[in-house]
């Protein structure tokens, strides 16, 4: 089946493990004749241009990549700064409170996401014409979870908070809110990830957190405290999606309000409840255990846990950078050996960023720690940081394997690993924090991840077939090895930094070109065509 394999007015149907089928197609002429994400028409047979190792198709994909890349590294920086000055000026506790805020918001977006945008950007890649339809859609069915899941938080929250915590309390709702209205704004990403045009839009998603974390900085520094930070962060935030739809609508692309009716709704829905549940067991995994550290321990804990945890999350924004570069172009041709072919490519990006990332945290967590977050971070965070350091690899093995099951169309295979890695999580959350703290969630996320890892690869085979892992990342493995001679070394942290780096990219490149020369190739292309153009 195709990514969208199914017409208007029709529910999905199931998957095909061994690839899709001609006779049904997509609503179009079958696979052979049907423009892929990009805008290409795949040609059948073998030795097409569409399978050439060095095809326009990988190009674009990995400038795509780059230019996502480069605006979310800017963007994530922004964030950095702000949650360090956060942590610098609020201190220990309030700074616990506001992560803490962050984790219930995040959680809170479970229901409004619901794997809609996933099933926006398969039907769109496969179908363009229907993405006006389906963004309106999205809309509407957002706004309705949107309006149901602030109601019940504000209920629960004002129905059990202390009146001596009511600015902690109104800060806190503020900052969950602020997260929960941001999930429009993913919604327009996806209609551009859907269309092949995410690099404008990268760009104004960049300057609405460069925007936010001024105002949060400068309220900061006016000694506002929490509420001021929450009222500053909600207010950036707000920005995103006002920004993106108006970004849509130049671009061409406005919300078709004609078409929503409770029968689209119903029909939006079609399918979703397996991607909305696999979305909602990930979001859980990633983020219960900042609740759990709260309810087992204390704010000041969650403080420490969070800043060590921020390391995690600035870094996982890779995975999606990749993933939305390479997910329109597996749901548009969910062919297993050009899905397999799609996700070792991301694979390969992911082992080159994270495999070095992994060990520096490894080596100088202490020293990253310390100059961010200051001494008293540093000394009680760093363990946690070590067990952390893992994570943001498997995490993005997680993510792109996950990918890769969905794009034909959705599957249990994905559930089922996640399930299975929740289960873990929470039952050794449950059994750990008590006796060793916050690091503990630290250990048992990393575990959980390396669990679903195994578990969705060992499901997939049948589906996709299983990815070339070895050949893929072995460069990043041996130069990150080599790497970390200088990160071991007496020095400051920042001439141990400097020499790695350059220990690490020609050595890359050498072993990459010998057992893997696209990944190479695909660079000196990028760089080329930059010339050129």
């Amino acid at each position: 089946m195709e990514a969208s394999a199914e017409k208007p007015g029709d529910g999905p149907q199931p998957a095909d493990a061994t690839g899709p089928d001609p006779a049904r197609g997509s609503g179009d002429d079958g696979p052979s004749g049907r423009p892929d994400a990009s805008g290409d028409t795949p040609q059948s047979g073998h030795g097409s241009a569409q399978d050439a190792p060095t095809s326009d198709k990988t190009v674009r994909t990995a400038r795509t990549i780059v230019v996502l890349g480069v605006t979310e590294v800017i963007g994530k920086l922004s964030m950095v700064l702000l949650f360090i000055g956060a942590a610098r000026i609020l201190g220990v506790a309030d700074f616990g409170a506001f992560a803490y805020a962050l984790a219930v918001g995040a959680l809170a977006t479970l229901i409004p996401l619901w794997g809609y945008d996933t099933i926006v950007v398969q039907r769109a890649s496969a179908e363009p014409k229907r993405l006006r339809a389906l963004l309106a859609q999205l809309i509407v069915m957002r706004t309705v979870l949107v309006v149901l899941v602030l109601a019940i938080i504000c209920a629960v929250t004002l129905g059990f908070s202390r009146t001596s915590d009511t600015r902690t309390t109104v800060a806190g709702l503020l900052v969950v809110a602020a997260v929960v209205l941001d999930t429009y704004t993913e919604g327009y990403r996806s209609a551009a990830a859907a269309m092949q045009r995410q690099n404008t839009i990268a760009v104004v998603h960049l300057l609405q957190r460069l925007l936010t974390a001024a105002w949060v900085l400068t309220a900061l520094l006016l000694d506002t405290g929490l509420l001021g930070l929450a009222v500053a962060y909600a207010a950036g935030t707000a920005v995103g999606p006002v920004a993106a739809m108006l970004l849509l609508r130049r671009q061409g692309v406005r919300a078709d309000w004609g078409t929503v009716s409770v029968g689209s709704l119903v029909r939006l829905n079609r399918g979703t409840w397996m991607i909305g549940l696999e979305t909602v067991v990930s979001m859980a995994l990633f983020r219960l255990d900042m609740l759990f550290v709260g309810w087992l321990v204390n704010n000041r804990a969650v403080g420490v846990y969070a800043a060590a945890y921020r390391l995690l999350e600035t870094a996982v924004f890779v995975c999606w950078v990749v993933a939305r570069a390479v997910f329109p172009l597996m749901a548009a041709d969910p062919r297993p050996h050009r899905v397999r072919r799609n996700t070792e490519r991301g694979i390969g990006v992911l082992a080159a960023v994270f495999l070095p990332y992994m060990t520096v945290l490894l080596c100088r967590g202490h020293d990253v720690l310390l100059l961010l977050y200051g001494e008293q971070f540093a000394d009680a965070g760093t363990d946690m940081l070590r067990w952390l350091a893992p994570a943001p690899l498997l995490f993005g093995l997680v993510y792109l394997v996950t990918d890769s099951l969905t794009a034909a169309g959705p599957t249990l295979r994905v559930l089922t690993g996640a399930v299975i890695a929740l289960a873990v999580n929470v039952v050794l959350n449950l059994l750990l924090i008590p006796h060793y703290g916050a690091t503990a969630a630290a250990f048992v996320t990393s575990l959980s991840y390396a669990v679903e890892a195994v578990v969705l690869v060992f499901l997939g085979q049948s589906r996709v077939g299983r990815p070339r892992l070895s050949r893929t990342a072995l460069p990043a493995v041996v130069a990150s090895g080599v790497a970390a001679g200088p990160l071991l070394a007496p020095w400051p942290l920042a001439p141990a930094l400097l020499v790695a780096a350059v220990v690490y990219v020609p050595c890359w490149a050498v072993i990459a070109r010998r057992i893997d020369p696209e990944q190479v190739r695909v660079l000196r292309d990028m760089v080329k065509r930059r010339k050129r153009t």
